[in-house]
């Protein structure tokens, strides 16, 4: 399992962040369990799954390969940057990297905050962070061969 996870308990009015990427697969109510607090209320879970069809095309998985050595720090960047935003007293923001089956999580971003729009918006930017500019690239495994699919815009394109 290649893991990148960091956390790091709030102490006082300090988040709980876990973030980084994970070639096992992922359990959405066990990492969210981490970030939960007494003193928040809101819980905001986003699971992106593997679906099919895409596009017309029967999807078989999901392949993502990342930068290894650089996006666990950039992951706990975008966690933290949206924990400061928005107020939160736990953020998560972990990927899958390697093939991922249709039906199963390739990532799974969580905001938890006293209040539940703050948690809401937070969860929403932050996922909308990671498709955007994480080092994490997509290729389709289809019936009718691969192609790789939308990656992160500043990290450019795979070979």
């Amino acid at each position: 399992m290649i893991a990148r996870f960091e956390m790091r308990a709030g102490a006082g009015t300090e988040p709980i962040v876990l973030a980084g990427i994970a070639a096992a697969p992922l359990d959405p109510p066990a990492l969210t369990a981490q970030v939960r607090r007494a003193d928040c209320g809101g819980v905001v879970v986003f699971e992106g799954t593997v679906r099919s069809p895409n596009e017309g095309h029967a999807v078989l998985a999901l392949e993502y390969e990342a930068w290894e050595e650089r996006v666990g720090e950039q992951l706990d960047r975008f966690a933290r940057d949206a924990a400061a935003r928005h107020g939160l007293g736990g953020v998560l923001a972990v990927h899958r990297v390697g093939r991922v089956e249709v039906g199963e999580p390739a990532v799974v971003v969580a905001a938890v905050s006293p209040h539940r729009r703050a948690a809401f918006e937070a969860a929403s930017e932050l996922i909308d962070r990671i498709k955007r500019e994480a080092w994490i690239w997509k290729k389709e495994l289809r019936a009718d061969g691969e192609q790789w699919v939308e990656g992160c815009e500043q990290g450019g394109a795979v070979t």
